[in-house]
């Protein structure tokens, strides 16, 4: 085998692993932020938060820069004052339309004033938003350890005949020779492969 399909094989291999790895990760993280808003809605302290500003930000919308579509994003940032006489300031991400002036109660924990959420919603947007992370998450493990093990497997140059589950010998590609290996007599050599 050569160097260079080494090399390729390698950087298939720690691409996928990294992408097995984040995968998890974003599954873990989501289900922990849900947790958390539970908890909070569940255990938390209540205010009564103001909506002390509003604004819209452009953003681009494709990552070619001749691509000039553009979509609004509206930011609210509310603001109470915890039991303890502490001012604090959050983005509210609850997606619900607020104008300045507006009285919005919120929960928060004692010990993360900063991680209030609005009481005025419920927990389910934030259990379907982890339940789709958590199987985005799987999906891109279960893609990440594909191409881990397809470079690993051509770095290492895998060669020879596998037995299949069944006990069955199946063909493999027999890349010195470059052709397929098959037992049994099989004969693919009418096929035109690359």
């Amino acid at each position: 085998m050569s160097d260079s399909g080494n090399v390729v094989g390698i950087l298939f291999g720690i691409v996928g692993s990294v992408f097995a790895a984040l995968g998890p990760a974003m599954a873990v993280a989501a289900v922990h932020r849900a947790r958390l808003r539970a908890r909070t809605l569940a255990n938390g302290l209540v205010a009564q938060a103001v909506c002390l500003e509003t604004y819209v930000t452009e953003e681009r919308v494709g990552t070619d820069l001749s691509d000039r579509r553009t979509r609004s994003v509206r930011h609210v940032i509310l603001g109470f004052r915890t039991f303890d006489g502490r001012d604090v300031r959050f983005r509210d991400t609850s997606g619900a339309p607020r104008v300045v002036g507006d009285h919005v109660p919120v929960r928060y924990l004692p010990d993360r004033p900063h991680r209030a959420v609005t009481a005025d919603r419920g927990t389910s947007g934030a259990v379907a938003g982890a339940v789709v992370a958590t199987v985005f998450g799987l999906v891109f493990a279960v893609t990440g350890l594909f191409f881990a093990f397809l470079g690993f497997g051509i770095a290492t140059g895998g060669d020879g005949i596998a037995p299949a589950p069944d006990g069955r010998t199946v063909c493999t590609w027999d890349r010195s020779a470059a052709r397929l290996a098959c037992p049994d007599g099989v004969d693919f050599s009418d096929l035109d492969l690359p």
